[in-house]
């Protein structure tokens, strides 16, 4: 039998993972919880996958944002395009919520530049840049830039019992691409901030199309128990995140009248990853009073990537 989170050091936070999980899944223990309510929501961006130097998904926007502007030379004149198409990575770096940005206004960009695409021809573009493009400093495709301790704590989960599902502020189809291949994580258990669709009847039969403008909410802070309710009904056991933006998320695992945990991971290793607080500060100070597990990257982690 091989070891139980084997890319985990033996540290507190293991332990502490471990025992909740023994303790809920033993029908003898005060803590048990049956396995319709085993709900585990995990965050991805900066939970199970690199967000710095900035979000995945906005890397795919501004190349989008590029061939846009080289067909219609005209949209220049509008700053997203224009910083596109100059490298201007700064511009997009303060769109970051981290770096005090707009959260709404950055997904309104994000959405934005795929309008009135199909649906299917979203999913093929999205598929095609997470096989080939590659993170600026780690030379490695994004989308093997998970964090294996949390995919594996994923697959645990999963083996004892739990639902796992993904409550990304990022976007759902984005996502979906990917979310069977690197976590094992099905499709419809992915949520995240959406566009809106229609359905236009073709020679072909329906297609779906990608609209202008955010469903509200957007998966983020107050959004997250929203969606999750949307999704799935039920209240999760066990969540984890990274930020402020799961702070909601976090908070409601412990609302859900079961034994609970809850998970912040904390970027503090800059050698093998990158070391930052901004936009968990609230978070952090939650922790303490609310009795939440922090996961240290540099401690707790035998390998990052």
């Amino acid at each position: 039998m091989s070891e139980i989170l084997s890319l985990w050091n033996e540290t507190p936070a293991k332990k502490a993972i471990i025992n909740y999980v023994n303790a809920v899944i033993n029908p003898e223990s005060a803590d048990f919880v049956p396995e319709a309510e085993r709900i585990a929501i995990l965050d991805n961006d900066g939970t199970m996958w690199v967000e710095k130097p900035m979000y995945v998904q906005l890397f795919f926007v501004i190349d989008r944002l590029k061939q846009m502007a080289e067909a219609d030379p005209a949209l220049l004149d509008q700053p997203h395009f224009k910083a596109a198409a100059t490298d201007d990575l700064t511009y997009f770096f303060r769109l970051d919520p981290h770096a005090g940005g707009d959260f709404k206004e950055l997904m309104k960009t994000v959405f934005d530049s795929h309008a009135g695409m199909s649906q299917d021809d979203f999913m093929l573009m999205a598929k095609e840049f997470l096989e080939t493009a590659k993170h600026p400093r780690f030379g490695m495709l994004y989308k093997d830039l998970t964090y294996k301790p949390m995919v594996e704590l994923a697959h645990y989960l999963a083996d004892n019992g739990f639902k796992v599902f993904l409550a990304s502020g990022g976007g759902m189809s984005f996502l979906r691409t990917v979310s069977e291949e690197i976590y094992s994580i099905p499709k419809e258990r992915v949520i995240g901030s959406n566009i809106a669709f229609e359905t236009r009847m073709t020679d072909e039969g329906p297609v779906i199309f990608r609209k202008k403008g955010l469903v509200d909410p957007i998966d983020d802070g107050a959004g997250k128990p929203v969606n999750i309710e949307l999704h799935i009904g039920r209240k999760p056991i066990l969540a984890a995140g990274n930020s402020d933006g799961d702070l909601h998320m976090l908070w409601l695992a412990q609302k859900s009248g079961q034994n609970s945990l809850s998970l912040l991971l904390r970027h503090d290793d800059a050698k093998r990853e990158y070391a930052y607080d901004e936009g968990s500060e609230k978070t952090l100070q939650m922790v303490k009073e609310r009795d939440w597990i922090v996961i240290s990257m540099k401690d707790d982690w035998k390998k990052v990537f």
